[in-house]
Order: C-alpha cells, then structure tokens, then sequence
C-alpha cells in the first residue's frame, strides 16, 4: 500500500515524481539557457550557413550611397548606409534637404544587405534619403550586441542624421521593423520632440512576454507576472515605452499571419498608445512575419505613402499606378543578380568586391 492510499499506486507516485524531475529538470535547462545565452536568441548576425559579408550593396537597388562610420558613446564603431534614390545626385544641396529622411532600425538577424529590396522600395515610395546603421556585431559594426548597447547605436545614428547639411531635422521619421520596432520605439521616447513619425512593424510588447514562445518550457515562469523574469536581461519593454509617445504620428503595420510574434502584441501597443487619433493601425490579413511589403504591397506601400502625405512630410507617389506599387518598380528591384540572395539569405551567391573605401 503506498501513501496514495490504494493498491498499485506506487507505480503512479514513482511515473508522478519522475515526471515532476523531468519538467523541472528542462525547466532548469531552460533558465540557464534563458540566462546565460539569451543574446544569442534574440540577437543574430550571422545567420547559419551564410557569409556575413555583404551579399550586395544599394547600388545594385539603383540607390546612391555613401558609407557612414559612427562613434557611440561607449566607444564602439559603428557601419552605416547614407541612401539616396539614383538621380538625387544632380540636385542641389537645397533641394535634398526639403525631402523627408528615415532613420531605418532592422529585424534581429543577418546584416543590412539582406534589406535592402525592402529600402530600395522605401526609398521610391517616399522619395527620401535613408540611415540604416547596423547594430553592433553586426555587418561590419565592431562590439556585441545587447540591449543597452542598441541604445547608445540608435542615438548615435539619430544625431548623425538629424546634423547633416543635406537633411532637414525636422523631416526626420524613424522606422523599425521586429527588433528594429523596439529599437524605435525606444529611441522615439527617449527623444521627445525631435522626430517626424515613427512607423513599426511587427513587434513585441516586451521580451519578457515573447519568451515563452520561444521557450515554451518556460511559459508558467514567464510573461506576465512571470516569477523568473527577474532572469531577463534584455527586457525591451516597448509596451511601457510607447506610452511616452504623445502627440506623436504613429504608424502600426500588424501581418495577421506572423509566424514569429504574436499578432495580439501589436494590438496591445496600439492600445496602450497615448494618441488613438494620431495613430494609423493597418493590418494584412494573409502576410507573414516580414513578407507583407511583398505579398500585400498594393496595401501597404500605399499605406505608407499616405501616412507620410498626412503628416506633411510628403511622398512622391512615382513609385504607384493606379492599382497600387507599379510593377516595373518591383521588377527593378528583383532585375539583379543579388535579389535571390537578400530575400533568401540561404541562396547561394558570389558575394561582389566591396566598393572602394569599405572597410573589410
């Protein structure tokens, strides 16, 4: 007879026990991992089985650039791409500077290059110039990245742009996509005044509630009044920050079918923002994770377009016929040897001799 009180329970205290070993035992396992490697999981540069150089430069998205080093407060050097759109070159000085100008933040993984059908698209839609740094660790940024040290990157890329002769500060709109939104988001909040809009795509509310989807053995210890969040050094509490961002245009673009990040986390930080009449929700009901620029574009590249017109930051609209994105603009965009590679970081290229002047 054992302490359960009926025969043959023993079996059932022992399958019991071992069970409870068992799930603390992973449970164990995953605090660890949680703890000791999670800027591996939320950071990625280099993604498996690819090259981390560049697989293309924005020349070959018919966008003129210029390489741009940065010097955070911390010390560290960081890589940049100053886009124009191709012809911007024959314009005056003047004239550059009455166009609008984003400050670009990427997703957490693989470097800049892979954006770049995305920025050339961006860059023809609003007819803007473009700062897209990458993070440290990343491209040929130096340093490792984390949350604190994302800060310092995004500032220092912020007060680059906004004190350049060829743009206007008071033009200057922000852009983050997945980890970039958070990036953003942060970034907008903790420069109050000082920016145009700020557009998110598919983001988080924070890392403490989007870590139980990544380790799901963790789920009853994470999240809301999660008793290990404590474990949690990269919080990116973009639903306590985007609270701050009063008066401010905002731009939320939710992909329905988001196989990474709950979709239901952008409906919270479109509730938890402090301007419901300032702030533009667009949703795409078929479009995945970072794919609804593509598979929703005669949507969302008019969406944007309108957001930016709205708020007096202007967009050209050559980029649209009548039925949405023109299609010779997507075409130019797919019409190189690099497309393959930067919308399929796992397709096999020959990476191209960087330009002059690139740091190797």
């Amino acid at each position: 007879m054992s302490w359960l009180g009926f025969p043959g329970s023993d079996f059932l205290t022992t399958w019991v026990t071992r069970s409870i070993l068992a799930g603390g035992g992973l449970a164990a396992i995953g605090l660890g991992a949680l703890y000791c490697f999670q800027e591996k999981l939320i950071y990625i540069p280099k993604l498996p089985g690819v090259p981390n150089e560049m697989a293309a430069y924005p020349d070959r998205y018919h966008m003129d650039y210029e390489d741009v080093w940065l010097t955070t407060k911390d010390g560290h050097k960081l890589h940049a791409w100053f886009m124009q759109p191709k012809g911007w070159g024959g314009l005056t000085s003047k004239v550059r500077r009455s166009r609008p100008s984003v400050l670009f933040f990427q997703e957490n993984a693989g470097n800049m290059s892979y954006r770049l059908p995305f920025l050339f698209l961006l860059s023809r839609t609003l007819d803007c110039s473009i700062l897209a740094p990458s993070y440290r660790g990343y491209g040929l940024s130096q340093g490792r990245p984390n949350e604190p040290g994302l800060k310092l990157d995004s500032q220092a890329a912020f007060e680059h742009l906004v004190t350049r002769q060829d743009v206007d500060p008071r033009k200057v709109a922000i852009f983050g996509r997945s980890l970039g939104g958070a990036v953003a988001i942060h970034l907008t909040a903790a420069n109050p005044g000082k920016v145009a809009a700020l557009m998110v795509e598919n983001t988080f509310t924070s890392i403490e509630d989007v870590a139980p989807k990544v380790l799901p053995m963790l789920s009853f210890l994470l999240g809301p009044r999660g008793i290990a969040n404590w474990l949690v050094r990269n919080k990116w509490k973009n639903i306590v920050e985007i609270r701050k961002l009063t008066g401010l245009p905002l731009l939320l673009l939710s992909s329905l079918q988001d196989e990474l990040l709950p979709p239901s986390q952008m409906r919270e930080l479109r509730a938890a923002a402090p301007d419901p009449k300032r702030c533009t929700w667009v949703e795409f009901p078929y479009a995945g994770h970072m794919d609804a620029y593509e598979l929703a574009r005669t949507e969302y590249w008019p969406a944007v377009a309108e957001f930016f017109e709205s708020h007096g930051l202007g967009a050209s609209g050559k980029a649209f016929n009548e039925e949405g994105l023109d299609e010779d603009v997507m075409n130019q965009a797919k019409d190189n040897d690099a497309y393959k590679s930067t919308v399929n970081p796992l397709a096999h290229l020959t990476n191209p001799e960087p330009p002059p002047g690139m740091a190797s």
